[in-house]
């Protein structure tokens, strides 16, 4: 979504940390209010097996319409997350389409001439998603593999980024912008660093502690949640993930490969 916006490079790592900043502070203030209130934790999963959460509330303010009024609350913000997880994955739809990287590209990179969007990369992300919710109708714990898998997928496609990083500032890889430079950051040429970023040691002993803890969150993200495993309870994203990865190799092998050039730039000279 960088594209969609004026000066990204400056703009989207001050939105990305302002929302760390606000989120993290609500979100660690409404577990500590939680915690206060949330009394015998037994008693609120048996009145509410499924959303606890709202026991909680009932308990915590005493009222079926206050926790009801919480409650929707959380429905409001998660509607709009779902909204924007939307956005941003239809998005990736399209700019994979536009480099012809995934099936059905010729569709998938169109972008609606009225609205200014990818109208089928929308469509699409937005029906992958209901199929997926359907699968917690069939079985739980297929949905918790299926679900899982997006914190492996996330946190290992965000260590192949930072260890690619750390190694390009370790071996000097990463030089200043010039005011002549016209096409930088990209296959087959120089990169340069951006109007954001941490220098020197400071910067390297940032990247390394990430890289560190994204490997260990990736690892673990396959272990299961409980110690006695059962057909329940065991972690089935190592599965899907497997499966996704296989899909990906066998496609790249047999089709893509073929029409698949790289990244497509897109430059404007200015005369």
């Amino acid at each position: 979504m960088s594209e969609e916006i004026r000066n990204a490079a400056v703009v989207v790592p001050r939105s990305l940390l302002t929302g760390l900043a606000v989120n993290g502070t609500l979100g660690f203030a409404m577990l500590i209010a939680t915690l206060f209130s949330i009394g015998d934790i037994d008693q609120a999963l048996a009145e509410n097996p499924q959303y606890p959460f709202m026991a909680i509330f009932k308990h915590a303010v005493g009222s079926t319409a206050g926790a009801t009024v919480m409650a929707a609350i959380v429905v409001i913000m998660s509607f709009s997350a779902t909204t924007n997880c939307i956005a941003s994955t239809s998005r990736l739809y399209w700019a994979f389409s536009r480099d012809r990287a995934l099936p059905g590209h010729t569709y998938l990179k169109q972008v609606s001439s009225r609205t200014g969007i990818p109208k089928y990369a929308v469509l699409v992300a937005t029906i992958i998603a209901i199929l997926l919710s359907l699968v917690n109708i069939g079985d739980s714990t297929a949905f918790n593999g299926v679900i899982s898998i997006s914190i492996a997928g996330l946190f290992g496609s965000y260590f192949i980024a930072a260890a690619l990083l750390l190694y390009r500032r370790t071996t000097g890889g990463i030089r200043l912008r010039q005011d002549d430079d016209v096409l930088v950051n990209t296959m087959g040429s120089e990169v340069t660093w951006g109007p954001w970023r941490l220098r020197g040691a400071l910067g390297i002993a940032n990247n390394a502690f990430a890289c560190a803890y994204l490997l260990y969150i990736f690892f673990f993200s396959f272990w299961p949640s409980v110690r006695e495993v059962t057909a329940a309870t065991f972690n089935y994203s190592v599965l899907v993930f497997g499966a996704v990865l296989l899909f990906s190799l066998i496609y790249y092998a047999g089709w893509a490969r073929k029409i698949y050039t790289g990244p497509v730039i897109e430059v404007n000279i200015v005369q």
